[in-house]
């Protein structure tokens, strides 16, 4: 154990030399091509949106402003990207079936991404994980379509825009495919067996409309849980209501604040029982003060009871708040805190605590070092499960 502190100092004091001696930094691909702006742009910090790039993105890949005068994938740059991420890992799990001891340098990541604009108010998103066998320090990976949309902007006005295809839905409102970590959150892992986790990408259809530093809604109708037949009819619906006091979007300034409901039914994973019901309502808020921001989120869920395996209604809570500091272009630090509580028939309360600081050398490039802990009740026993986890990584785009 010594042996591998000393060798994460080691690494901890190599990432602060060379950040030390590090260039300023450019800007990173797809739309930064497109405009020939610098990344930071869009990005507070690569890949997390700031206030403008939430703009961008809610206005269906276009400049505020200037939709008269955009291009289409025809008419730019080829529409192309990939994410890599690379480095050191260290994983020692206790009393977990499902944890697996880590100590190795690795390739961990490789996405390809295409988005852009297919006409004046049509864009659209692919992103696509290849398959990768496991080898020899690369992480396996399954290939798949982890997110492919159509978004038909602004119908007649901004209060009407349409999303279709296969997509992250509203209610993840702190993007799990963003995020800052590389430690999920734990509110959007929880789930009943087999159950759909809010950081899963769906199929169907969603309808927003919002107006700048200001309201905005979502409504989609989504396939939900992978327990359901494929001649089960979708019933999956949710719908988010948010607001954002002062100018921003609640991103790196301005604070927004939004409610959130999630209303579905799935087959229990064991067995051919019949759909059962299962809700989820949250609450959420993004605060802002110079270059600090707090992302607090909470949910309450209640699953008719088969679908734990139960005879009567279970309900659960989870939660998480994370504290994001900015204090240059170059530099973002984080802390998570987050916990999830279950009645004790489940018996499986968890929490988790996260930090760690991203140095950008250039604004495609970030070397990112993070430390997690995991604690979780066994169920049925009087014991807990624990996870340590430590990285230190080259996150890049190009």
């Amino acid at each position: 154990m010594n042996r591998r502190i000393l060798l994460l100092a080691a690494f901890g004091l190599v990432a602060a030399l060379v950040a030390f001696w590090s260039p300023p930094a450019s800007g990173i691909p797809v739309f930064a091509r497109k405009y020939g702006y610098n990344c930071t742009m869009c990005h507070s910090a690569f890949p997390r949106l700031n206030d403008f790039g939430a703009r961008y993105r809610m206005n269906g890949y276009r400049l505020p402003g200037e939709e008269q005068k955009e291009r289409t994938v025809l008419e730019s740059p080829p529409p192309f990207a990939a994410r890599v991420h690379a480095g050191f890992d260290y994983v020692n799990s206790e009393r977990d079936p499902q944890g697996q001891d880590v100590t190795r340098f690795s390739v961990t990541g490789f996405d390809l991404l295409s988005a852009g604009l297919l006409g004046q108010h049509i864009g659209y998103l692919v992103v696509y994980p290849p398959s990768l066998p496991e080898a020899r320090g690369i992480a396996g990976q399954q290939g798949s379509l982890e997110m492919a949309n159509v978004v038909f902007s602004s119908l007649g006005t901004r209060w009407l825009n349409v999303r279709a295809g296969r997509f992250e839905p509203a209610y993840a409102v702190f993007s799990d495919k963003r995020r800052l970590t590389f430690t999920p959150y734990l509110p959007y892992e929880a789930s009943f067996p087999g159950g759909p986790p809010l950081s899963e990408t769906q199929e169907g259809i969603e309808i927003t409309g919002y107006q700048f530093s200001g309201f905005s809604y979502a409504a989609g109708w989504i396939n939900g849980s992978s327990t359901n037949r494929l001649s089960d009819f979708p019933e999956d619906l949710y719908a988010r209501v948010a607001y954002v006091f002062g100018r921003g979007e609640g991103q790196t300034s301005g604070q927004r604040l939004g409610l959130t409901g999630i209303f579905g039914r799935a087959r229990p994973q064991a067995g051919a029982a019949d759909r059962q019901r299962h809700l989820r309502l949250g609450a959420d808020a993004s605060l802002n003060y110079r270059q600090l921001n707090l992302e607090l989120q909470y949910f309450l869920s209640r699953d008719q009871g088969p679908l734990w395996g139960e005879g009567s209604e279970v309900t659960t809570s989870s939660g998480s708040a994370q504290l994001n500091y900015f204090p240059m272009t170059s530099l973002a630090a984080f802390a998570r805190f987050g916990l999830l509580l279950t009645p004790e028939e489940i018996d499986s309360d968890a929490w988790q605590a996260v930090g760690g600081a991203r140095y950008y050398f250039v604004d495609n490039l970030a070397l990112h070092g993070e430390y997690a802990y995991r604690s979780q009740q066994l169920q049925g026993q009087e014991l807990r499960a624990f996870e340590h986890f430590a990285t230190l990584r080259l996150d890049w785009a190009f």
